[in-house]
């Protein structure tokens, strides 16, 4: 404990004090008959009385409210409210209002609310509520007057307290507490509890911190925040009927017997109980800060200004007044009540600057104070209210501080004064600073948009930190840390390695670029029987993850994976992730080429495939693996082997050559064997149409009269010469093979009548005769032809006859024409000074331009040409 509060006596032997009210260093006292009086209290000046009325009621003055901001006082006498005018002292508490309908009244309480308007106009609004038996009825101020609000409650039993807090007001009966909200068209009630377990007690309601209730309930004062209580689209939150700490926002406060009476004087609850005043905070574990036995006969409390209280018995009057703050504080620094002291501080009148220094130099003491009695949490709670900086609470870890780099340079930096930690209390403070270096991060994360290097250097320590508590801690929490950290290199990769975090260490790799490192260690994982690294799959992964900017880290280290496995090494370069497919695919070919060359035709397979390149460059080197492998397959076939793989590969050459239009076909050609693979080089003759050639392959060395005429089919609309060009290859035959090695066709060494003879009766429309018939043999018989020659002619004719009428048709169509323009040029007009354009109704003038309709009319081109513009925009 501590002396809180000084106490000064005014008045001794003199009225008969019935109620009594106060603001700033005045006291009003309300008689038993009925007279009015108001003292000032100074420190210098002494007592001094103000205004004294002595006839202002022939009965006892009951209750008294003052509103310092409007100088009126709101007094209760014979069960009438009346309003007084206290502005002047001469006054003498001049009468203003006597409002008529609150005649009964037993209790009444004030809500005042002072809103700011956007102008900077502070107005004043003062509502009334009055105990009138057993109804609430409520009055508003104005005009110096009390208005009824049109609003009235029913009540169960007759008041014995009353409190008005915005939207709420608590009512105190004989036996139990209730709150009623009024915020909503009609007053929802909620039973709040007894006011006692055991016996009827008066109940006692003050208002606590402007916006919450204090209420007594046996030998406990109750805190209860009135806005659960209030009506919102969801509906309400209510207490549970006869519970203390169900709803209410601070625990239960214990006094020493039940309270007579309770006013609140920040930070200070000031109550009256059975033999004494008694003085506690609403903080910390020994909340009396002060009794005052000298004031055990006080019948009255009533809160005047910040720091000042008026206590009144029958006949005496005193005034308590605060000690001064910075005494308070040292008092309260001295016993440890730092939680106290810091609210006294928020208080004082102290430069603001000093009163916030105060307060961290405060909070910096209660912290180490909470830390040596081993309350962890609440330790780092009060740090963070401090503003310390983060690493001297790590430096209250000293297995936590990173091990100094010795050098010529180094200064020590003594560590702070802290009680060593045993074993059983590390979790808890580690926890403990988890939850501070949190918070504090990502404070220096925001520090850190604006590029200060101390941020930085700051931002390292605390995630060094963080890493060494999850280790001890919770380790599951180390990987999601280290992928967007700033932990120092050194020390993080000691600390992970010390606890043989070997999958943490590799991502503190990656995200430091310390890709090498990553790879090394990876690849010695592998091969280690039982690391949670054995195997290539966490390789693999790392390796797609790495980019285009790190290929030769890939190229370096895909090496022994793709040696291993080559089926699952290749998906580095073929997986489906933005990565891989961003590689450039001419670099991983050349690399496929040169230390994997059975993995060439995978990875091409794949990107044209899957990825649809159209690159040419790749569509070729496929096309010239496709034609190697079938070379070599062949040659293995020649010596007697079994070749499986021999019809798949030449039917997947033969497919590309027909289906892919991304390929060069004369590069391709260049490396093309002439003495093989002849049926897929007419493939590629036939894409630089050079259709004799193809024709010839077709025709004198593979026999294939169906593909050759398929093929003069599907190019006949861009040559209509070619089938004459396949004619002339069944009439003239070669005398050698057009191709080195390679033997004729036996069926078209000669010529083959039979094949002519079908090809000239099936396509006669398509091949003209005049171009073949000096090619025919003298020996056929005109005979064999008839059938030909007949669908030929017909041709020819027909197509004569179609241009005969189209040339018909082109000149009756000539003669129409000519025969219209004629007529039009034949129409003639007259157009004077007298002619009126119907559109603006003016004359022509001589030399003017003009436009004649169709129908004759006629206007002038200014005007026609208004005319088309406004038809245009519709």
């Amino acid at each position: 404990m501590h002396q809180a509060y000084s106490v000064h006596s005014i008045l001794k032997q003199g009225v008969q004090i019935e109620s009594i009210a106060a603001y700033g260093n005045h006291v009003i006292l309300g008689t038993r008959s009925g007279q009015l009086i108001m003292y000032s209290v100074d420190d210098e000046t002494g007592v001094d009385m103000r205004m004294f009325n002595k006839n202002f009621s022939r009965k006892p003055i009951t209750q008294m409210e003052v509103i310092a901001s409007e100088n009126l006082l709101f007094v209760l006498t014979d069960n009438l409210v009346q309003v007084c005018d206290i502005r002047r002292i001469e006054s003498n508490f001049a009468f203003m209002h006597s409002a008529a309908d609150t005649k009964g009244c037993t209790l009444f309480t004030l809500d005042v609310d002072m809103p700011k308007s956007i102008t900077g106009r502070v107005a004043t609004f003062i509502r009334v509520c009055c105990a009138i038996r057993r109804r609430l009825v409520f009055f508003f101020w104005k005009e110096d007057k009390l208005n009824s609000l049109e609003l009235s409650i029913e009540l169960s039993d007759v008041p014995r307290s009353l409190s008005w807090v915005g939207h709420a007001v608590c009512v105190g009966y004989k036996d139990e507490y209730v709150i009623y909200d009024i915020s909503g068209k009609s007053p929802k009630k909620h039973n709040l509890f007894l006011t006692s377990s055991s016996i009827s007690r008066d109940p006692c309601i003050c208002l606590i911190r402007n916006n919450l209730l204090g209420i007594s309930k046996d030998s406990y004062l109750v805190v209860v925040d009135p806005s659960q209580y209030k009506e919102t689209n969801e509906g309400f939150t209510d207490l549970r009927p006869g519970g203390m700490e169900s709803n209410n926002i601070l625990p239960p406060l214990l006094w020493s017997s039940p309270l007579l009476d309770l006013v609140w004087d920040e930070p200070y609850a000031v109550g009256r109980v059975n033999n004494a005043i008694e003085v506690r905070s609403l903080v910390g574990k020994d909340t009396l800060v002060q009794t005052i036995p000298e004031l055990q006969k006080t019948r009255f409390l009533v809160h005047a200004d910040k720091g000042t209280i008026f206590a009144a018995a029958t006949s005496e009057l005193w005034c308590i007044r605060m000690v001064d703050i910075p005494t308070q504080r040292q008092q309260l620094l001295q016993q440890k009540k730092f939680q106290l002291a810091i609210e006294l501080t928020q208080i004082s009148d102290e430069p603001a600057l000093d009163r916030d220094q105060t307060i961290r130099q405060i909070h910096m003491l209660y912290a180490k104070e909470l830390f040596t009695n081993k309350e962890y949490s609440a330790a780092m709670k009060e740090f963070e209210k401090a503003s310390i900086d983060p690493y001297d609470v790590i430096r209250l870890f000293p297995s936590l501080v990173p091990e100094p780099k010795s050098g010529p340079d180094d200064i020590a930096v003594p560590t702070p004064s802290a009680p060593a930690l045993d074993d059983a209390d590390l979790e808890d403070a580690y926890l403990a600073l988890i939850e501070y270096l949190a918070l504090a991060r990502q404070r220096e994360v925001v520090k850190l948009r604006d590029t200060k290097s101390s941020s930085k250097s700051l931002l390292e320590i605390i995630d060094t930190t963080l890493l060494k508590c999850y280790l001890q801690t919770n380790d599951s929490l180390v990987a999601p840390l280290l992928r967007l950290n700033q932990c120092h290199l050194e020390e993080s990769e000691k600390t992970l390695k010390r606890h043989n975090k070997i999958s943490e260490l590799i991502i503190l790799y990656q995200m430091k670029g310390k890709h090498k490192d990553a790879l090394k260690l990876l690849r010695e994982q592998a091969s280690i029987e039982g690391s949670v690294l054995q195997g290539r799959k966490r390789t693999i992964r790392y390796l797609q993850e790495l980019g285009v900017d790190h290929l030769p880290l890939i190229f370096e280290f895909s090496d022994w994976v793709l040696k291993e496995n080559p089926e699952e090494g290749l998906s580095i370069f073929t997986d489906e992730l933005i990565e891989v497919e961003s590689l450039p695919r001419a670099k991983v070919l050349d690399f496929l080429i040169s230390k994997h060359k059975a993995l060439v035709i995978p990875y091409l397979e794949h990107v044209i495939t899957e990825w649809k390149d159209s690159n040419t460059l790749l569509h070729n080197v496929l096309l010239k693996q496709y034609r190697e492998q079938v070379q070599r397959l062949l040659a293995q076939q020649e010596k007697g082997e079994e070749v499986p793989d021999l019809k798949p590969m030449r039917a997947k050459l033969y497919k590309m050559l027909e289906d892919s239009n991304d390929y060069s076909p004369d590069r391709v050609l260049e490396e093309f064997p002439t003495n093989m693979l002849l049926e897929e080089r007419a493939l590629i003759l036939g894409r630089l149409k050079k259709h004799d050639k193809v024709l010839s392959i077709y025709i004198h060395i593979l026999g294939d009269v169906a593909k050759a005429t398929s093929y003069a089919l599907a190019n006949f609309q861009e040559d209509e010469k070619i089938f004459q060009t396949l004619i002339k290859c069944i009439l003239i035959p070669p005398t050698e093979s057009p191709y080195e090695g390679v033997i004729l066709h036996p069926d078209f060494v000669e010529v083959n009548q039979e094949v002519l003879l079908d090809l000239l009766n099936t396509y006669a429309t398509k091949i003209d005769p005049f171009e073949i018939f000096e090619y025919l043999p003298d020996e056929m018989p005109m005979s064999q032809l008839e059938k030909y020659l007949e669908k030929s002619i017909r041709k020819k004719m027909a197509d004569k006859h179609q241009m005969q009428m189209m040339c018909g048709l082109l000149e009756a169509e000539s003669n129409r024409l000519e025969a219209a323009l004629q007529a039009q040029q034949n129409i003639s007009f007259e157009l004077n000074e007298f002619s009126v354009c119907p559109e603006c109704k003016k004359r022509f003038p001589s030399q003017s331009a003009f436009v004649r309709y169709p129908n004759g009319q006629i206007v002038h081109l200014s005007c026609h040409a208004r005319i088309a513009k406004a038809a245009g925009q519709q």
